[in-house]
Parts: structure tokens; C-alpha cells; sequence
């Protein structure tokens, strides 16, 4: 369901009536708990990378041209398939051409790797207003960490484009009027696609492609976080928006180093990260790149994931540093994804909002926010409706200063995470509370 695109001062309070149903999507063509390994023959469609939309009002609206998107799979797989979406647009996209290939360095394409992305077996289409698109198969095997890119046609000019708005990896595009690059395995005439056309300073943004699917064994299964900019990866923001680039295409997000552990582990999981930065849980963000409010986004953004067998939940910091939420109200919020989550046959861990006293964010986070953060992380410790808790706050605490990040684990602005941090939360994650897939 598309919400308004204004910018309103006044975001609602989401009701245990919106999560929202799936918005319409079109696909190109049909395509346990912990313990021993199950006994699974064959394969399934599990997701492998995404990257959540939040809206388009503040995009650089594409003016027919190429857009190569970068993406590091969290999964191997023996064929993919892509999702863009115009779910925020203005009015109908049409992608004149997509291909996938291997990428080399930037925004050079390995030669011998370049495979055309169909949908319903043409290379053209056309997504209309509020709706998502699932392409073909395309038969390019996908190994765990080998950064794909993936180049999409713009046709003509549409609008603001559907995007992930600050993202900590960089896309790339060609000039506006120059057509269809999407062949081209070289970087030449692709540049770094800045959040706002107006400041190239400002954060990289991830637009219309938001997940890539892989078949793996039927064994394996997809962990999904779900959360704000913590979960999203994003390091300092000492001036809102001017972020630390220390940790852009380094991909050391907790989910990124999480999907490192199970890796070493040889465990039968993907992770796909569905945080927003600035995202909310109980409200939609006046901020557009910020997103829907977490519940009414759950459904679609976390239970949807394919293959989708555990929910990791880390939200709530923006709740209360910016609106001033309350315990109770945010208890009936977790509680709400919780029965969701279960009601889709999930597993579902509800972590601890991490410390922020001393942050330089406005208006309302550190000491106003604490006893409400202390609150809720005494209910999430005690209570029992998830499956298990991850206890992120413990993880990255200060000891001697318990309302504080341990400085070690700081990305400079006392809210945010360095690389270290997000490390240590990745290691919070008990590996063996995820649900292993069944057949």
C-alpha cells in the first residue's frame, strides 16, 4: 500500500490492524529448529541480499540512463532472481534492460560473466505505480560474498526512484540522456550516485533494486534483521546525514559480520538485512527516506524474505530518542511483530536497545530516553512471548558507564557503531536460537 509522499510533521501511531498485506508484486515466471542438519532433498528460493525501499520523494529521479547497483550476496546459490521495485514512485517505470555480472573492481563488470536479466522472458518492462516486479531465473551460480552488480535501464524519466536512502556502499550510474549502458563491462562513464543530486557529499542510496534471491538446499534458511540505522550499518552521524566513510563497501554491518560467523560455522543460513535507516517501529518517519513505521513494513520487508525462517528485531532507539515513546506503548509494538512473526510459522528474537547517553543527535536520545530504554530492556530480558532475546545493550556497554557505548566500540557520535561494535553485536547473536529450515 503506497503511502503519501508530502512530507507531514505528523507521523501516526501504527494499530495492531497495519502490518500490511504484501504490496502487489509480479514475477517474471513461477519460479527447523536448531539441532542436526534436516534430511532435505532439492532446492528453494531463499534471500540472499536486500536492501529495504523507504520512499522517493527526496531521489535523484533518473532521466534515461544506466544505474549499476552493487550487491554482496549472503548466500551461494546455482541461479538468482532480481526485485525492483516502484513501490514509492509517482507513476509507471519501465526498465529498458538489466543484466548481472561478477563484478571486478568499482563499477567494472568481470568479462565472461554478464548474463541479461528477462522478466516473463522480455528484456523490457514496465512496473506500474505501488508495485514490485520478481524477474526470471537468470542461470549465474552466486557464491557467498562475490560482490555482484547489477545494471538496470532507466527508460525515459519517471520520477523519483523507489530506493534504500543511506546505504553504506556505493552505486553507480551513467549521465542523464546517455541510454542503455547495462552491456558495458566497463566503469568508464559510470560515477558514485549521490542521496540528493544538490549535495554529492551526502550518503549513497540504493535505487529500485531491493532483493536478490538464490536457490539454495532446501535445508537452508534466511535469518532477517530488522531494525534502524544500527541494524542498517551506518557508523557515526555527528551532522545529520554528513556520515563517517570509514565504513562504506567494507559491509561490516552486525548482519554482514553475523553472516561472516555462520559462514565460518558452516551453518545452513542466508541473512537479509531489512533495516531503514532512522526507521521507527510504532511510526511512519516525517522524513520520507526514513520509511514506514516498522510494523506497518513488517509483514512486507521481514516475514516476505524468502525462505524466511528467523526475525531478529532491533528497534525502538528512534521511538523514544525522537517521539519519546513509552515502555508500554513500545511493549504492545514488539508484542505485535512477535504474534506476527509467529503466525507466519517464524522464529522470532527481540534484542536490547543499545546505549546512547552522550549522543549529538537531536532532540530527545541519551539521558531524556534512558529510563525508557532501561524499561524496555528489563521487559525484553524477563519477558516470554519471543523465541529468545539478543542482548545487543550487554554486548556494547560501557561497564563502568552502563548508559554508554564501551569506547572501543564508538563510531564517534555515541549512538552508532564501529566496525569493532557491530562485530561485538554480531557475536551477541546466539547461532543456536535461529530456526533451521524444515521440508
Amino acid at each position: 500500500m503506497r503511502r503519501s509522499l508530502a512530507l507531514t510533521a505528523a507521523a501516526l501511531t501504527v494499530s495492531a490492524a497495519t502490518i500490511l498485506a504484501p504490496a502487489p508484486t509480479t514475477y517474471g515466471s513461477t519460479g527447523a529448529t536448531s539441532g542436526a542438519v534436516p534430511a532435505c532433498s532439492g532446492t528453494h528460493w531463499i534471500s540472499a541480499w536486500y536492501a529495504a525501499p523507504g520512499d522517493a520523494l527526496l531521489s535523484q529521479p533518473p532521466v534515461e540512463q544506466t544505474l549499476r547497483i552493487q550487491v554482496r550476496p549472503l548466500a551461494s546459490g546455482t541461479s538468482a532472481r532480481f526485485r525492483l521495485s516502484n513501490r514509492f514512485g509517482m507513476g509507471p517505470v519501465t526498465f529498458g534492460h538489466a543484466t548481472v555480472g561478477l563484478q571486478a573492481t568499482g563499477a567494472a563488470i568481470q568479462a565472461g560473466t554478464l548474463h541479461t536479466v528477462t522478466f516473463g522472458g522480455s528484456p523490457k518492462v514496465t512496473v506500474p505505480q505501488g508495485q514490485d516486479i520478481v524477474s526470471d531465473p537468470v542461470p549465474i551460480t552466486v557464491k557467498r560474498f562475490q560482490r555482484l552488480l547489477v545494471s538496470v535501464h532507466v527508460v525515459g524519466s519517471p520520477g523519483p526512484a523507489t530506493q534504500h536512502g543511506i546505504s553504506e556502499q556505493t552505486t553507480w550510474q551513467t549521465a542523464p540522456l546517455t541510454g542503455n549502458h547495462t552491456a558495458q563491462l566497463g566503469a568508464q562513464g559510470f560515477f558514485a550516485t549521490p542521496l540528493l543530486k544538490a549535495a554529492p557529499t551526502l550518503p549513497q542510496s540504493i535505487p529500485y533494486l531491493t532483493g536478490v534471491d538464490v536457490t539454495a538446499p532446501k535445508a537452508t534458511g534466511a535469518v532477517v534483521t530488522m531494525g534502524d540505522s544500527i541494524t542498517d550499518g551506518t557508523e557515526a552521524e555527528v551532522v545529520p546525514f554528513l556520515l563517517s566513510k570509514d565504513n562504506i563497501d567494507q559491509f561490516v554491518s552486525y548482519p554482514d559480520q553475523l553472516a561472516n560467523r555462520i559462514s565460518s560455522a558452516g551453518l545452513p543460513f542466508s541473512v537479509a538485512n531489512a533495516a531503514i535507516s532512522g526507521n521507527m517501529l510504532l511510526k511512519n518517519s516525517p522524513i520520507p527516506i526514513f520509511g514506514p513505521a516498522g510494523l506497518s513494513r513488517f509483514g512486507l520487508d521481514a516475514l516476505d524474505r524468502s525462505g524466511a525462517t528467523t526475525v531478529i528485531l532491533l528497534e525502538g532507539t528512534n521511538d523514544i530518542g525522537m517521539y519519546g515513546a513509552s515502555r508500554d506503548a513500545m511493549v504492545a509494538g514488539y508484542t505485535q511483530a512477535i504474534e506476527a512473526a509467529h503466525a507466519r510459522g517464524l522464529r522470532i528474537l527481540i534484542g536490547t536497545l543499545t546505549p546512547m547517553a552522550g549522543t549529538l543527535q537531536p532532540p530527545f536520545y541519551g539521558a531524556l530516553a534512558e529510563p525508557t530504554r532501561v524499561a524496555i530492556n528489563a521487559w525484553i530480558r524477563g519477558q516470554k512471548l519471543a523465541d529468545g532475546i539478543v542482548d545487543f545493550d550487554k554486548a556494547v556497554r560501557d561497564p563502568a558507564q552502563p548508559a554508554r557505548i564501551l569506547p572501543a566500540y564508538d563510531g564517534g557520535d555515541h549512538l552508532h557503531f564501529s566496525a569493532a561494535g557491530y562485530k561485538a553485536m554480531a557475536a551477541a547473536v546466539p547461532l543456536a536460537s535461529l530456526k533451521r529450515a524444515t521440508c
